[in-house]
C-alpha cells in the first residue's frame, strides 16, 4: 500500500471508529431505557422523594438539553411534597458546560461522517474496488491496536473509577462546579457515581459489539475478495 493509501485508510478507520463511539455513547445517554434501569436499580425516586412522573419529566428535559433541543433547564417538581425548581443555579451552570462538551462532540461527529463518506467514495472511485481491501485491513489493524491499548485503559478505569472520573472532569472542565453536594444538589442524586460506572460499562459493551460486527464484515470481505482473485487466477492458468 502506498503512503497516501495508508493515510486515507487510516482516516477512514479513525472516522468510522469515532462514529461507532458516538453511537455507543448516544444510545444509553440520549434515550430513556438506561435511565429507567439506573433509577430502578438505585431506587432514585424514593431516595430523593420525587414521583416517578416528575423524575421522567426531569430526565426528558435533561436529555433534550444535552442534545441541544432545549436551551434551558427550568422545571419545577415536587420533592417530599414541596414544590421547588429541580436544578439549582450551580447545576445549571455545570450543565451548560456539559452541553458545550456535547456540542463539540456533535461537531466532531459531523466532521467524522464527512471524512468517512469522502474516503469511502474515493475507495469506490479509485481503481474500482481494490483500495477497499486496504480500508478493511486498516480497520482490522486499528481494532487490534484499540483492543490492546483500550483494554488496558478500561481495566485501569474500572479498577479505580473515582480517580478516573476526577481526572476526566479536570481535563474537560475548567472549574469545580461538577463537585456537587448530594446533601443539597438533586442532580448528583439522580446520576450518582454508580450511574456513570454502569453507563461506562454499557458504552464499552455497545462499542465492542458494533466494532466486532464491522470487524467480522471486514474479514468476510477480505476472504471473499481473496477467493475471487484465486478463482480468476486458476481460470487463467487453465
Amino acid at each position: 500500500m502506498t503512503k497516501t493509501k495508508w493515510i486515507v485508510a487510516a482516516i477512514n478507520t479513525a472516522a468510522l471508529m469515532y462514529l461507532v463511539l458516538y453511537v455507543a455513547v448516544s444510545l444509553p445517554t440520549f434515550t430513556m431505557p438506561f435511565y429507567n434501569y439506573a433509577y430502578a436499580k438505585n431506587e432514585t425516586h424514593q431516595l430523593i422523594g420525587i414521583s416517578e412522573y416528575d423524575l421522567q419529566r426531569v430526565t426528558r428535559l435533561l436529555i433534550d438539553y444535552m442534545r441541544l433541543n432545549s436551551d434551558n433547564l427550568d422545571i419545577v417538581v415536587q420533592i417530599h411534597g414541596q414544590s421547588r425548581p429541580f436544578f439549582s443555579e450551580i447545576e445549571i451552570i455545570h450543565m451548560k458546560d456539559v452541553q458545550d462538551l456535547f456540542m463539540i462532540g456533535f461537531m466532531i461527529r459531523d466532521i467524522a461522517l464527512l471524512l468517512f463518506i469522502a474516503t469511502l467514495l474515493s475507495g469506490f472511485l479509485y481503481k474500482q474496488r481494490p483500495v477497499l481491501k486496504e480500508y478493511a485491513k486498516s480497520f482490522i489493524y486499528g481494532t487490534i491496536a484499540l483492543v490492546v491499548a483500550g483494554g488496558a485503559l478500561i481495566g485501569v478505569i474500572l479498577a479505580d473509577f473515582n480517580t478516573a472520573f476526577t481526572i476526566f472532569h479536570e481535563i474537560f472542565f475548567d472549574n469545580e462546579l461538577w463537585l456537587l453536594d448530594p446533601a443539597v444538589d438533586l442532580l448528583i442524586n439522580i446520576v450518582p457515581q454508580q450511574f456513570f460506572v454502569d453507563l461506562f460499562i454499557v458504552i464499552v459493551g455497545i462499542f465492542a459489539l458494533i466494532s466486532f460486527v464491522i470487524l467480522l464484515l471486514c474479514i468476510i470481505y477480505l476472504k471473499t475478495t481473496k477467493s475471487s482473485i484465486n478463482s480468476k487466477q486458476g481460470a487463467n492458468i487453465r
